[in-house]
């Protein structure tokens, strides 16, 4: 992915409602909300904050700072992100920058954008597989001498989020299971909603002591650039996953009160 473009995950949480995003954008504004500019391909980055949001010419004011060369160079940026990272992210893309004079002083102009990713960090949480009946997660594992002495690891999912899975495995670990390792033509199923064919790369391997004295991994597991029908797969089970989790924790609660 080049710097100025969304990222494949983002998409299902574009905003492009004109006057949705003005309101997110004045709610920024109205809350001083500090926005992390990034530009120059991210090779640099500033802070700064919405002055003003103009709906009637489709203009963003925001503040501007105060080294004139460092200025320039993001002026002369073709792509510039904005982004506020906590709590609800937001993210937008300007390539259009100017400076105006505003009645308290100099401030960067730049065109009312015409979609906004704005994504809340719960789409990120983990949400656990039931123990009965377990999802699997067949992970190929090519063979350097042979495709004949290709293998195919089975592992057991824990949870699934909107980003990735996590997967236990068994001591002694697969060296090919190591950190930054990817793998394509991973496939999961998950039940009731479909086959996945996926793209997987492990962000981290955690070592797991048992009661038993023997030791588990819990490997975490990226989608690397998911197709829409597979991203739709990931959404539906997530989803039901989530409700009926919600909805058990809401039918134990009522028979707790009785």
């Amino acid at each position: 992915m080049s710097h100025g473009t969304h990222l494949p995950e983002e998409e299902p949480y574009l905003v492009h409602n004109l006057k949705e995003i003005i309101q997110i954008l004045a709610d920024l504004s109205k809350r001083k909300t500090m926005i992390r500019v990034s530009f120059n391909l991210g090779d640099d980055e500033c802070l700064t904050t919405i002055i003003e949001v103009d709906e009637e010419n489709h203009a963003v004011y925001l503040d501007i700072g105060l080294d004139e060369d460092f200025n320039n160079s993001l002026l002369l940026s073709p792509h510039v992100v904005f982004i506020r990272d906590d709590g609800v992210k937001i993210k937008w893309i300007s390539d259009k920058l100017s400076v105006v004079n505003l009645t308290g002083g100099k401030a960067i102009k730049i065109a009312l954008p015409a979609k906004i990713v704005r994504m809340q960090r719960r789409d990120f949480f983990r949400v656990p597989t039931p123990l009965l009946n377990p999802v699997l997660c067949q992970i190929p594992i090519p063979s350097e001498a042979s495709s004949d002495a290709d293998k195919t690891l089975e592992l057991t999912i824990v949870d699934v989020s909107l980003g990735g899975v996590g997967v236990l495995a068994t001591d002694p670990l697969h060296p090919a299971l190591v950190e930054g390792a990817s793998f394509d033509r991973c496939k999961i199923s998950f039940p009731e909603i479909g086959m996945a064919n996926l793209t997987l790369q492990i962000k981290n391997v955690i070592p797991l002591p048992m009661k038993s004295g023997t030791i588990k991994y819990r490997i975490g597991l990226e989608y690397i650039e998911p197709s829409r029908s597979n991203e739709g797969l990931i959404h539906k089970y997530t989803f039901n996953l989530e409700r009926a989790t919600l909805a058990l924790a809401h039918s134990t609660d009522l028979a707790t009160k009785k």
